[in-house]
């Protein structure tokens, strides 16, 4: 049985302190990796939420489930193509704010995951986004790694804050936001090789 782990940004709240060592057991918006979709949406809804992220057949794509959350803005699910289960490979939540309220919450978010990971290697550190050519879009990101090797593939969960530029912000309507991400290594070697 799955020792369910959530975070509720909200309120900072969590309903389980039970250490986890498998991303399996952690938890958005009540849906855990491996658990079907179909549990969560229809099939219609999948198919009518799925994000037209990059052209063409991949793989895996995305699908926003942006109905019945209690704390993130939008989910966002990574599924395999030709996956009749629809069994969720990785998961994040979003929420979408300013950088100047974003900072003290991911702050917080942390310190409960250190609580809930005492064990686990955790590593601070600020990139620019890959969308932003310019590099003047940030990404500033505390990931706890699942596995002691602290590889680029290995499973982990981010807490970050993705500060976009102001010429980012105008040009694609994009907002601040406040992400937590269960990240696998089958999407990460995915996402790797080049989306394809």
């Amino acid at each position: 049985m799955k020792k369910f782990l959530t975070i509720i940004i909200l309120n900072l709240c969590f309903i389980s302190s039970v250490q986890a060592d498998d991303i399996r057991d952690f938890q958005i918006e009540g849906m855990s990796i491996g658990d079907s979709l179909l549990d969560f949406m229809s099939e219609k809804e999948i198919k009518d939420y799925r994000r037209n992220y990059l052209k063409g057949k991949r793989e895996y794509y995305v699908v926003a489930r942006i109905d019945n959350l209690e704390t993130y803005e939008v989910v966002d699910l990574y599924l395999k193509t030709g996956d009749q289960k629809y069994l969720i490979r990785t998961i994040g939540g979003f929420i979408f704010h300013d950088k100047n309220m974003c900072f003290p919450k991911k702050k917080q978010i942390v310190f409960e995951l250190e609580k809930m990971f005492p064990n686990i290697k955790k590593e601070e550190g600020e990139r620019a986004h890959d969308f932003d050519k310019s590099k003047k879009s940030r990404q500033h990101q505390t990931t706890f790694f699942l596995k002691k090797t602290k590889k680029k593939n290995d499973p982990h969960i981010r807490v970050e804050c993705t500060v976009w530029s102001e010429k980012i912000k105008k040009k694609n309507n994009f907002d601040d936001s406040l992400n937590v991400v269960a990240m696998t290594t089958e999407i990460l070697n995915w996402i790797y090789n080049g989306y394809k």
